[in-house]
C-alpha cells in the first residue's frame, strides 16, 4: 500500500470519526429533551400517590438506547479494531 492511499484512508477515517462525534452529541441532546418531556408527561399522567421515581427516567433511558444503538453499530462497522479508531483520532489533516 503506498503512502498516498494510506493518507486517503486516514483522511476518510478522520472524517468518519468527526461524523461519529457529531452523531453522539446529537443523540445526547435528543435523549435529554426526550427524557425531560417524557418524564414530565409520565409525571402528569400517573395517578396521584406514591410511585417509584425511577419511572420518570424510563423515557430518557429508552431514548438513550434508541439513539445510541445505531451509533454503536456504525462505530463497529467503521472502526473494527481499537487501532483503527486510535489512528483516526491521531490523524492531523494537512492544511
Amino acid at each position: 500500500m503506498n503512502d498516498l492511499t494510506s493518507q486517503q484512508i486516514l483522511a476518510r477515517d478522520h472524517q468518519r470519526l468527526q461524523q461519529l462525534i457529531r452523531s453522539t452529541i446529537k443523540a445526547f441532546l435528543i435523549s435529554i429533551v426526550v427524557g425531560l418531556v417524557g418524564g414530565y408527561l409520565v409525571y402528569q399522567f400517573l395517578p396521584a400517590g406514591r410511585f417509584p421515581a425511577a419511572v420518570l427516567y424510563i423515557p430518557g433511558i429508552l431514548a438513550v438506547v434508541v439513539t445510541c444503538l445505531p451509533i454503536r453499530k456504525r462505530k463497529k462497522a467503521w472502526f473494527p479494531t481499537p487501532e483503527s479508531l486510535k489512528a483516526a483520532s491521531e490523524y492531523k489533516p494537512p492544511k
